[in-house]
């Protein structure tokens, strides 16, 4: 099993618990840049079980990229926790807005 699939069987069967929400946020985070997570926030639980699964999430990422099961994964977390999805939105977009900022603000300064 992989380890999105993993992380599924854990947010199935713990629903509405931290340790399922930062699993979500996670699978979200390696899903799709504009839903970006710190990675603290994705185990701030600390609970070995699920640090230990989260390691293996990013590994697998790092090594493979974006695979079948993390985009099925992806799109059960997202249909599921919509709220995070929002949430997530709104970090990039706020990011985003701050970056438009900084840029205007350096060209009025050497304009």
């Amino acid at each position: 099993m992989s380890p999105y699939q993993d992380a599924l069987a854990w947010i199935r069967n713990h629903p509405g618990t931290g340790s399922a929400a930062s699993l979500a946020k996670l699978v979200l985070s390696l899903w799709n840049a504009e839903c970006g997570f710190s990675f603290r926030e994705c185990i701030y639980n600390r609970d070995e079980a699920h640090t230990a699964l989260a390691l293996r999430m990013v590994t697998h990422f790092a090594a493979a990229g974006e695979d079948a099961d993390l985009v099925a994964a992806g799109y059960e977390v997202c249909r599921d926790y919509p709220r995070l999805w929002d949430l997530g939105q709104a970090g990039d977009q706020a990011k985003h807005a701050l970056r438009a900022a900084w840029d205007k603000e350096a060209r009025g300064a050497n304009g």
